[in-house]
């Protein structure tokens, strides 16, 4: 379970202070997972990096599992927009990495991992670098990495924004069927309305002009079959761009 609470980060500039979230309550259950969606400079990825532990100056609390975040005490699945693969090292390797850096010797299972890179559909791509993969492939990867942590929480910023439409649309599935293997709470910044409605069981909009948390949504349609094709699933993703259209327009009336 993922707590968030009464969350607010600033950061200060050489002649102001900026607020980037603010007083944010969230609850993730365990094995939920969670879309964050909003416009451009609402703290989408700060919250994340809250949840993380990359950010530690901050206000209120965030609990894993009812302890405070605490990256050498938990297991944190942290994967980011580039993916974050090491250039020098094979797949195999950079699949092995997050093990590694855990210290954690009963993780390093080769079966794991090879289950999980048949699943993926990288098992002959083990000797390979990055560079020598498709943007795909290295999303294929990443995924492998994460999970093959059995991490406590999985956090994800906008993984698949850089993959073209169907390959975007197929690792959508592919993560989906690994999130229900592993059962992991999850949480992930996307700026795809369609994104957030198939991936998320609950859908979060932060405001860029409150800093806060617009809505949030549960999402009725997460799990049924062919939802993209379903006019509710039209309707609802209408509904979200209406509410990130609004706040957009309050930023632009109080300048």
């Amino acid at each position: 379970m993922i707590e968030i609470e009464n969350v607010s980060v600033k950061y200060r500039t050489e002649n102001d202070i900026y607020t980037a979230i603010a007083n944010v309550n969230l609850i993730i259950p365990d094995g939920g997972t969670c879309a964050v969606i909003g416009p451009s400079g609402c703290g989408k990825s700060t919250l994340l990096k809250c949840v993380a532990g990359l950010i530690p100056d901050y206000e209120g609390r965030v609990l894993i599992n009812g302890e405070e975040v605490n990256p050498k005490a938990q297991t944190i699945g942290f994967m980011p927009q580039n993916y974050g693969l090491l250039p020098w090292k094979t797949v195999v390797d950079n699949i092995r990495l997050g093990m590694k850096i855990k210290k954690a010797p009963e993780l390093l299972d080769r079966n794991v991992i090879k289950q999980l890179m048949r699943q993926l559909g990288i098992e002959g791509l083990g000797h390979r670098y990055p560079v020598e993969l498709s943007g795909g492939q290295q999303q294929r990867v990443a995924l492998a990495r994460v999970f093959a942590l059995q991490p406590d929480v999985l956090l994800m910023d906008e993984p698949f924004s850089a993959l073209d439409a169907i390959t975007r649309e197929e690792m959508q599935d592919i993560f989906l069927r690994l999130w229900r293997k592993f059962n992991v709470s999850t949480i992930f910044v996307t700026h795809y309305v369609e994104e957030a409605l198939y991936l998320g069981q609950k859908i979060v909009v932060l405001s860029a002009y409150t800093g806060g948390i617009s809505q949030v949504i549960e999402n009725p349609l997460f799990g049924g079959k062919d939802i993209r094709q379903q006019p509710e699933f039209f309707e609802m993703g209408l509904r979200l761009r209406n509410l990130i259209k609004k706040d957009w327009n309050q930023i632009w009336e109080n300048q």
